[in-house]
């Protein structure tokens, strides 16, 4: 296989954990040796083939890590000309001698993980920082990077419409190249949730969700932004070109506890567990915690829930020379189940609507595999 490529790395370690938070991670910064070790053993054993387009260090904090082992991911991948690699970071969490190293390294992008500029919500999270801290430290950023995203979360308790507001006039004076900006999903277990169920803290209310969003729509696209994603907006030609190996299905691997990856029709995701990562990796095992060959109806499945969270869609063509007739069978079903969350010409997208309804609409399709899985 000769194409390009995505590599995801996972880098666990954080300087605490923040309430949120249920990514896998640890604050036990000194096993970050024995760690890296068999991280090397997991790109040896499940060697990639491709041609690498793009890199990720996720977390995690990564710019937490000492910079030796991100020198050795990059000499153990023999990373050269990759077109964009991004490093995660927290703003506490940078200095001018790291943020010089990483341009050494040839990392070209550099995300922040802000969640708010509002410093109660941020001292209720455990979050290490505060709203001074992120402008000192984006300055800083900015003398060695252009290409820099911010991550927020909306609804996070505390948040309100003035916060909002103050954000996205801090994003307006920062200027960031890409914007990220997720709904708090409450699904997942995490110390916040637990907090939830014992009311001890409180959401927002879902009005201010809808207002909200639909502000930030308004806001960013105001200020030049474009929205490509569900949850992302980027500046001309700034988008992030690893997600977008994601949203469009093609081929990645992942390296680390949880890391995912994508070959052909191979999905696979990694453990999340430290321990069943270095046992399995002792035994000369790659470290799967899940490892399916997919159906083409399941192939299907995966594009049109990565696609459709496109805001261009997906394109037809690519669909029906991919897929044939079953791409039919299943539009056909997918079309009477979701007919106005749904615009169809040259390419499949959500409508307006079923960008609000996402959720809904990727339920939808997994009844539509379902009913034609029982045909």
């Amino acid at each position: 296989m000769n194409s390009e490529i995505g590599i995801y790395i996972h880098i666990p370690f954080c300087k605490s954990k923040c309430l949120y938070c249920d990514y896998p991670s640890t604050t036990n910064i000194n096993i970050q040796q024995k760690y890296f070790n068999y991280l090397m053993k997991d790109i040896e054993l499940d060697k990639y083939d491709g041609k690498i387009k793009t890199v990720f260090l996720g977390g995690g904090t990564p710019s937490y890590v000492d910079i030796k082992y991100i020198e050795n991911i990059f000499k153990k991948l023999n990373i050269t000309d990759a077109f964009e690699i991004t490093i995660e970071s927290n703003p506490e969490t940078l200095t001018e001698k790291k943020l010089y190293n990483y341009k050494m390294l040839g990392i070209n992008r550099l995300s922040m993980g802000i969640q708010t500029f509002d410093n109660n919500i941020l001292r209720a999270m455990n979050r290490q920082y505060n709203n001074e801290i992120i402008e000192k430290k984006y300055s800083l950023a900015r003398k060695y990077f252009f290409n820099i995203n911010f991550d927020f979360i909306l609804g996070l308790p505390g948040d309100n419409m003035n916060i909002l507001e103050k954000n996205l006039e801090l994003i307006e004076k920062l200027q960031p190249q890409h914007v990220s900006y997720y709904i708090f999903d409450d699904d997942h277990p995490t110390p916040l949730k637990s907090l939830l169920d014992k009311g001890k803290m409180k959401l927002p209310e879902y009005e201010f969700i809808e207002d909200g969003f639909d502000l930030i729509i308004e806001e960013l696209d105001r200020m030049g932004y474009k929205r490509y994603e569900i949850s992302n907006w980027s500046k001309k030609g700034f988008e992030c070109n690893h997600n977008l190996i994601y949203w469009n299905n093609e081929n990645y691997y992942g390296y680390g506890i949880s890391a995912g990856g994508h070959v052909n029709n191979i999905r696979y995701t990694k453990t999340s567990e430290l321990k069943k990562y270095f046992k399995y990796l002792n035994e000369n095992k790659i470290p799967y915690e899940y490892y399916n060959e997919n159906t083409l109806l399941e192939e299907l499945t995966e594009e049109l829930f990565m696609g459709l969270r496109l805001i261009d869609g997906i394109k037809v063509k690519k669909l029906k020379t991919k897929y044939g007739k079953l791409y039919e069978k299943f539009f056909k079903n997918f079309v009477h189940v979701g007919s106005d969350l749904i615009k169809v010409d040259n390419r499949i997208r959500l409508s307006k609507k079923g960008q609000d309804l996402s959720k809904m609409v990727f339920e939808k399709i997994l009844e539509v595999r379902e009913n034609i899985e029982w045909i």
